[in-house]
């Protein structure tokens, strides 16, 4: 495990939470470079886990696992690990989501907007260490816990901790992006709810897999007298078949969708009418399975029978290459496999992106910013 990269002013356009995956490259020789290397991580632990460890690792730091034999003399049985992430971020807990609520709930321009939906890449990490840090800190722990109505104290307190973030932001960028401290406790308080509904449809997604779990057993001794086919295996029911991948059933990930979508909505719902959502107002109604898709676009596309989260990589013809955001690949997808997330928006500059890589776009973006200059 190595300390976070302090690249960020090299390559801002690379997720913190997310170094090593997608098309952002972090080869192992590279963070072994030292506190003096191009990435300045440095090694902060080397450990061997065995039966009954529990490893914390901390998001942002990056690290890798091998399994290792320590006698060629020696049988060993399976190595198998379990991991499961606490992402704050993801859910908007953390300073730097509350603060991208309050701006849009109150229709203030944001220095540190980002050209994609990933808060986390663009101007944010240009800014100096210790203020970006202090940003994309978490929220405090018990935030879920506390009632607000039954808490002012509590998410005043928050809430000052949220404006002096905001401050350092202004006075490193230049800028002047003042809310009133109601501003935020309402941002935050919005934030509550919407956290407290994610958790609990994660909640009911893990009681249903403990349900599924003793469905299984019981289904198990009513089936042991039956004979293995020429397989060796016991033929299973259409039934139990469909329940076979619990946890990415559409109904748990569409419950999460539409609540981020009623959070999204909040935020854009304040005094006046946004430019995005007045011309969002004049596209298809199914706009996110019938826009055109370019490289780069924000999207979720099907991997297994659920949408994940992803961004195009290619487009070949009628068929679209994904990359999702651990790193995984599908080529070949179908438009209605994929979902647009961002409306699209009216570009004199936009062009005709079918098989081309990224690097391709690039150098033609800048041929076209060259000609618009002369």
């Amino acid at each position: 495990m190595f300390t976070p990269p302090t690249d960020g002013g090299v390559k801002p356009n690379a997720d913190p939470f997310a170094r090593g995956k997608g098309e952002d490259s972090l080869p192992l020789h590279t963070l072994l470079e030292g506190i003096e290397g191009r990435l300045g991580s440095e090694l902060l632990m080397d450990v061997v886990t065995r039966e009954g460890d529990v490893l914390f690792i901390p998001a942002g730091f990056p690290h890798t696992t091998d399994t290792v034999e320590e006698s060629s003399d020696v049988n060993y049985d399976t190595s198998i690990h379990l991991t499961f992430n606490i992402d704050t971020h993801v859910w908007d807990l953390d300073y730097l989501g509350s603060r991208s609520a309050a701006l849009r709930r109150n229709k203030v321009k944001d220095v540190l907007t980002p050209q994609s939906d990933n808060r986390y890449i663009g101007k944010v990490n240009q800014l100096p260490q210790n203020i970006r840090s202090q940003l994309v800190d978490a929220l405090p722990l018990e935030f879920l816990d506390v009632v607000p109505s039954d808490s002012p104290s509590f998410m005043n307190g928050v809430a000052q901790q949220l404006a002096t973030r905001c401050n350092l932001v202004d006075e490193a960028t230049g800028s002047s992006a003042k809310l009133s401290e109601a501003s935020f406790v309402e941002a935050l308080e919005r934030i509550h709810s919407y956290g407290s509904a994610i958790l609990d449809i994660h909640r009911d997604m893990y009681l249903a897999a403990v349900e599924e779990g003793r469905l299984r057993i019981a289904e198990a001794a009513m089936t042991a007298h039956l004979k293995p086919n020429d397989d060796g295996e016991v033929t299973m029911t259409p039934e139990r078949m469909r329940r076979l991948s619990l946890f990415r059933v559409r109904p748990f990930f569409e419950q999460i969708d539409s609540v981020k979508k009623d959070f999204n909505s909040w935020c854009l719902s304040g005094d006046g009418i946004s430019q995005e959502s007045s011309s969002s107002a004049q596209l298809d109604p199914n706009w996110q399975f019938t826009s055109p898709l370019k490289v780069g676009d924000e999207v979720e596309a099907d991997l297994g029978g659920a949408f994940f989260a992803g961004k195009i990589a290619q487009v070949t013809g009628s068929t679209y290459n994904v990359v999702f955001f651990d790193g995984d690949r599908e080529n070949g997808l179908e438009r209605d496999q994929i979902k647009l997330l961002n409306p699209p928006t009216a570009d004199d500059d936009e062009f005709d992106t079918t098989g081309m890589t990224p690097k391709e776009i690039k150098r033609m973006r800048k041929k076209m910013e060259k000609k618009k200059g002369k």
